[in-house]
Parts: C-alpha cells; structure tokens; sequence
C-alpha cells in the first residue's frame, strides 16, 4: 500500500510530494477470522476506554 502526502510549501520553498510504501501484513488465520463479541455493551467499552485514557 502505498501513502501519499502533498506538504504545503512555505513562502520561497518548492512544495514536496511523499510517498511511503508500508508492507501489507497478513493473517495467521487468513480471510477465515472474524471477531468475537465480548458481551459488553458500547457503553460499557466507552466506560472502560474513558478509565484507561484517563
């Protein structure tokens, strides 16, 4: 997969463009994995990721 990103230029500078490559990573599972639900609630995981973030 390839990123591209368009930097604004400053004033008497040429703009740039960059491109990044980052590898594709696979599954051990492959395309047969789904997830499994957890029992919680949404409001109980956004409780949860409030307590961790602080």
């Amino acid at each position: 997969m390839k990123n591209t990103v368009n930097q604004p230029s400053k004033e008497g500078e040429q703009s740039r463009v960059v491109t990044t490559t980052v590898p594709v990573t696979r599954s051990a599972h492959g395309s047969t994995w789904q997830p499994e639900p957890c029992g919680l609630s949404r409001e109980e995981l956004r409780k949860i990721i409030a307590d961790q973030l602080g």
